[in-house]
């Protein structure tokens, strides 16, 4: 039995359970999850026990908030486990994370492989210092096996742990839904949204803050060369209020709108109708809008700082990487965007499309898994 530890359950983690579960079987093993708490705050996902096929635990806690941080302390994970009596333990948390802690002091009551599932990469560290780095270090040097999610979090890995052994584990989405049918058409989605038809489209989807640029792109869309360009920001946040005054102020709501947040049907119309996502992320571990809007094939502009950007995208090829978020390189994109004719970005798209194809879909992701769990076993 493969058992995983996480904090709370997310659609795209339990999906991609599911079809685990179903890979797991065809070796007659199964899979079993930990979670340690059933929400965190600022999180809207709804749990549905019947639509998850692998059997789970939840375990009882108490979840204290510190500044952003949610620990979730759960006296009861060592004996869960016990009583699981795993074949191998990945640990899917934060390295700092109680559970995460917990497990490796006591790893003599289990003699099975212990794995940690790594998202983090240096451009994505909330805080550090020297004492919170030298933690860090000595929690990484007392793992031995890791699964990461894109070459930045490899990197990051053997930064802190030279001789970890470290396996392939993208974060998966719904590639079913963010996939085009038959039936999708850009121009009915424009028209559906009132969009115009004659224009590239960009789309961002992201929270309003700091943290993803979103004021920064806006200031350099207004000094870019936009005339043929309008663009659609989905999301909420802070700055709500502030790039909607300035959009108001600018007179400028005939090439850039703001929706609030939306519901996943809703998020997928505006990208079908879209021929660019962006996301000027100033710090992202792994971002899933840019695989979505890659299924639903779009050509992309991500950040350099987002840690899947170098594996979602060939230069030029099927997007383009922003190397800072400042307005000479935020005009420069957006430009080479204006600069591009429609069916080469139609082209572009396709390109996307072959590349989280060929790596990012659920199942072949889970059959990664289980190919790097058993080698660790030999």
């Amino acid at each position: 039995m493969l058992v995983v530890v996480t904090n709370i359950p997310t659609p795209y983690r339990t999906s991609f359970f599911n079809v685990l579960e179903e890979e797991l079987v065809q070796f007659d093993e199964s899979l079993h999850v930990i979670y340690c708490a059933k929400t965190e705050p600022g999180r809207f996902w709804k749990f549905n026990a019947e639509q998850n096929k692998y059997s789970y635990t939840f375990l009882k806690g108490f979840h204290p908030e510190f500044k952003g941080f949610y620990p979730h302390i759960n006296f009861g994970l060592i004996s869960c486990l016990k009583k699981l009596k795993p074949d191998s333990i990945l640990l899917a948390g934060s390295w700092n994370a109680p559970a995460t802690i917990n497990v490796l002091l006591n790893r003599h009551n289990f003699s099975c492989p212990i794995l940690f599932w790594s998202e983090g990469h240096i451009d994505a560290q909330i805080s550090s210092n020297r004492y919170v780095d030298l933690f860090r270090r000595k929690t990484l040097n007392n793992i031995k096996y890791f699964v990461v999610p894109n070459l930045k979090s490899k990197e990051y890995i053997h930064h802190y742990n030279n001789d970890a052994i470290i396996g392939f584990l993208p974060n998966t989405v719904d590639e079913e839904f963010f996939s085009l049918s038959s039936n999708d058409s850009k121009i009915n989605s424009r028209n559906k949204k009132n969009l115009p038809l004659d224009k590239t489209i960009i789309v961002l989807v992201s929270s309003l803050d700091r943290r993803k640029g979103v004021l920064e792109f806006y200031n350099a869309f207004k000094k870019s060369n936009f005339k043929n360009l309008y663009t659609v920001q989905i999301g909420s946040g802070e700055f709500f209020d502030i790039l909607k005054e300035k959009i108001t102020a600018d007179n400028f709501s005939d090439s850039y709108t703001l929706t609030g947040q939306l519901e996943a049907q809703e998020v997928k119309e505006y990208l079908i109708a879209a021929d660019v996502f962006a996301l000027p992320t100033k710090s992202d571990p792994n971002p899933l809008s840019a695989i979505e809007a890659a299924f639903l094939k779009k050509s992309l502009l991500i950040s350099s700082k987002a840690g899947n950007a170098k594996d979602l995208i060939l230069e030029s090829e099927n997007g383009w990487i922003i190397n800072e978020i400042v307005e000479d390189d935020l005009i420069a994109n957006i430009n080479k965007i204006a600069m591009t004719e429609t069916s080469k970005l139609e082209e572009m798209g396709k390109k996307s499309f072959e590349i989280v194809s060929a790596s990012f879909t659920r199942k072949k992701a889970a059959q990664n898994l289980i190919t790097f769990i058993k080698s660790l076993k030999k």
